[in-house]
């Protein structure tokens, strides 16, 4: 046991009131003065109430916690961002090429396009090229949205984890509801949402918890 560094006091202004006498330490717990009669614990460099050990003893364990866990952001949490990043990236690409298409197509006939296949012309098809600019146009949105939240992710954004949660338990509610559709019609596609379910495992442990709560 770590002995005090606390000299005692000839003559000192604090009272214990529990034995009415000079206290001689203050207790690092509670604060109130102790005396010898209190049977003082000396613990980590400071003196204890014998009740106020066990709580001394949280807080010192507590405090190890902390300073073993990894700086935020951790490993694992760099990689669920980049790959949100770099999906926002694609995603823009995609954009981008089905824009090329809708504004080059006369130029450049879609048959051109997908070699050695037979096509016909995007102009033959009613409405393709509005359906192309509105694709598009959702993958461009959707594309700038995951890239933000990419970031957020990647400085600890509480608000991004909330909403990475949020996405997640959608997709599994919308699994959910797929199932009860299969069922009921008797044919169909059983989704099971391997990355929704995935997010959140992941997203809810606390050492992951933690990190984004050191940025409030």
């Amino acid at each position: 046991m770590a002995t005090s560094k606390q000299q005692p006091t000839s003559e000192s202004p604090l009272q214990c009131t529990e034995h009415n006498q000079p206290g001689k330490w203050k207790c690092g717990v509670c604060g109130q003065p102790v005396c010898g009669e209190c049977n003082p614990v000396a613990f980590s460099y400071q003196v204890f109430h014998p009740r106020c050990l066990p709580e001394a003893h949280r807080r010192q364990e507590q405090s190890e916690v902390l300073k073993r866990e990894p700086e935020a952001p951790s490993a694992g949490l760099k990689t669920v961002a980049w790959s949100f990043m770099v999906a926002g990236i694609v995603l823009f690409g995609v954009a981008l090429f089905l824009f090329g298409i809708s504004l080059f197509s006369q130029a450049v006939p879609i048959r051109a396009i997908i070699a050695g296949t037979v096509a016909p012309s995007l102009d033959s098809i009613p409405g393709s090229r509005m359906l192309l600019n509105w694709t598009g146009a959702v993958c461009l949105a959707i594309s700038a949205g995951v890239f933000i939240l990419g970031v957020g992710l990647l400085n600890c954004v509480a608000a991004s984890r909330r909403l990475v949660l949020f996405l997640a338990w959608l997709e599994v509610l919308a699994a959910g509801l797929g199932w009860l559709v299969v069922l009921g019609l008797g044919h169909g596609f059983w989704d099971i949402p391997v990355i929704g379910l995935l997010l959140i495992v992941f997203f809810s442990r606390p050492s992951v918890k933690r990190q984004f709560e050191k940025v409030l």
